[in-house]
C-alpha cells in the first residue's frame, strides 16, 4: 500500500520538471545521509560526473542493474566518476539484505530514503531511474529501466561525459 501511495504521490507532484524534461538544466540538489550515518551533499560532487540512481529491494531490474553499477564504477572511479545511489525501501533491513546479496554494500555511496524525500526532486516514475549528471551539475541522460542496451548506453555516455573538458 505505501508503494501506491508513494507513486500516486510522484504523479500528482506538480513542482518538478517530468524526468526528461530535466536534461540539459541543473539538477535538483539535496542532501541525504548514507547507510554509514554520512552526509551526502550533491553540490560536494561538482567537478565529477555522477551517476544518480535510484533504486528498491523490490525492483526485479534493480538486481540486473546493481552488479552492473559496482563493475562499472569499479571500473571508473579513478576517474572524474562516482555513483549515487539512492534506494527507497521503506525497511532499511530491505535494502542492507539486497546490498549483502549482490556485494554492493562497500562500493559506492548508497543513500537511504525511506522518507521519500529526494524523489520528487527528480520526477521519478519508473524502478530503477539513473541520471547522469555533467561536471557542471547539469542532467545530461535520463534513463528509466535497466536491461542489457542500457549497459552499451551508459558506458557510451560516460565515455562522451568524461571527454568533455570542465570550463
Amino acid at each position: 500500500m505505501k508503494k501506491v501511495l508513494f507513486l500516486i504521490l510522484i504523479f500528482l507532484s506538480v513542482q518538478t520538471l517530468p524526468a526528461q524534461d530535466l536534461m540539459g538544466k541543473k539538477a535538483p540538489e539535496f542532501t541525504g545521509t548514507d547507510i554509514n550515518g554520512q552526509k551526502i551533499n550533491l553540490a560536494d560532487y561538482r567537478g565529477k560526473i555522477v551517476l544518480l540512481d535510484f533504486w528498491a529491494s523490490w525492483c526485479v531490474p534493480c538486481k540486473q542493474e546493481l552488479p552492473f553499477l559496482i563493475e562499472f564504477y569499479n571500473k571508473h572511479k579513478k576517474e572524474d566518476f562516482i555513483v549515487l545511489a539512492v534506494n527507497i525501501d521503506n525497511k532499511r533491513e530491505n535494502m542492507f539484505r539486497f546490498l549483502r546479496e549482490n556485494d554492493g554494500t562497500n562500493s559506492f555511496p548508497v543513500i537511504f530514503d525511506s522518507d521519500k524525500k529526494i524523489p520528487p526532486l527528480y520526477d521519478l516514475q519508473a524502478m530503477p531511474t539513473s541520471y547522469f549528471i555533467d561536471k557542471k551539475g547539469v542532467v545530461r541522460f535520463v534513463h528509466s529501466g535497466f536491461n542489457e542496451s542500457t549497459e552499451k548506453e551508459f558506458r557510451q555516455e560516460l565515455t562522451q561525459l568524461l571527454n568533455e573538458k570542465k570550463e
